[in-house]
């Protein structure tokens, strides 16, 4: 006769008015008629256990509103299954992209997230890091590579694991891709369709480490293809639509010779497309635009967005990865540079005479 699977017996409500109980994990065991340690790898490690055995074992846990004892598994374990991290400016940015793919990939392992994520112009790194070290978390992720002295001094004397996301590939633990590689590329587009005065609008490169060295990568490329970005023609500014926005005006009211534009990233391009609307120039005709990032919006601008696509998701993966090898003692690769690529859409075409 085949084998039949009997449905765990229903839940027993408590006597009315009886104080609640917290349920365990033999409860769970009970209702779902497996031994203690089954419930615990069932929640714990679920891909040691059938289908049929985790699925039990999950719908008892459910109807009696089992929570495992975190405080408990992390003082057994001396660990707390958490990772840190500290990402400034989280607005308008393609930071959340970055972030909800270091989760996602944290969680498929058992982790979760804590995120510091202030306004970058009250940032205190040293601070945040040490909130996040107080609650005990098991390895931490950073933006970019350039940090306090403070930063790392904590994290040696705690001996934490670290990931630096979206800096310099070539230093360790640092997942990134090739800011010059990337600047590059748009540069190149331009000068293949005959664009000899560019403008820049970009991150201010005082204190953004990713700003100064896109920018840095656009003026080599201009130079190494003999093309001109005057002084006047580059505008540093906040990242956002507005910030666009307001730049492209002012480059439009000093009636510069350009003929195309590069941003340093699609939220400062979305603003310069209004501004050029509202003024009447013409996109690509009389201006072309090109742009970094690829974030989601770029195809539904008006005109469709030219940008190099930057592989954010991937680098919130790739740090995850990392973070996982490090806790698990695993060896860890040497990091290349992510991959960049082209996207050309709409928003440039051959240069026109001024």
């Amino acid at each position: 006769m085949p084998s039949r699977v009997t449905a765990p017996p229903p839940a027993v409500a408590p006597p009315a008015g009886a104080p609640p109980r917290t349920m365990s994990l033999a409860d769970v065991a009970a209702l779902a008629g497996v031994s203690p340690g089954t419930v615990s790898r069932a929640l714990s490690r679920p891909q040691m256990l059938s289908a049929e055995t985790r699925e039990r074992v999950l719908e008892a846990a459910a109807r009696l509103g089992y929570v495992a004892n975190g405080a408990a598994r992390a003082l057994a374990m001396r660990r707390t299954f958490t990772v840190g991290a500290v990402v400034p400016r989280f607005g308008s940015s393609s930071f959340p992209t970055l972030i909800q793919s270091l989760e996602a990939t944290l969680g498929e392992a058992g982790y979760t997230l804590l995120l510091a994520a202030p306004d970058h112009a009250r940032a205190d790194e040293p601070v945040l890091l040490r909130r996040l070290i107080e609650r005990g978390v098991d390895a931490v992720a950073l933006l970019g590579t350039e940090h306090a002295p403070a930063v790392f001094s904590l994290l040696a004397a705690h001996r934490l694991p670290c990931v630096m996301m979206w800096g310099e590939p070539a230093q360790a633990d640092s997942v990134g891709f090739d800011e010059t590689a990337a600047a590059a590329l748009a540069v190149e587009h331009l000068a293949g369709l005959g664009h000899r005065h560019l403008a820049f609008i970009g991150g201010r490169t005082s204190d953004n480490e990713r700003a100064r060295r896109r920018f840095a990568g656009v003026l080599a490329a201009v130079a190494r293809h003999g093309l001109h970005l005057a002084e006047a023609a580059r505008i540093e500014t906040d990242y956002g639509q507005r910030e666009g926005y307001d730049a492209m005006q002012q480059l439009l009211q000093r009636r510069l010779p350009v003929s195309a534009v590069i941003c340093g990233n699609d939220y400062l391009a979305m603003g310069a497309l209004s501004a050029l609307d509202r003024a009447g120039v013409a996109v690509p005709a009389r201006m072309s635009v090109a742009s970094f990032n690829d974030n989601d919006f770029a195809p539904f601008l008006h005109p469709p967005l030219t940008t190099v696509r930057i592989p954010i998701r991937a680098i919130g993966e790739a740090a995850a990865r990392l973070l996982l090898a490090r806790l698990r003692g695993e060896p860890v690769p040497p990091l290349q540079p992510l991959a960049v690529e082209l996207v050309v859409r709409e928003s440039t075409a051959a240069a026109q005479g001024l």
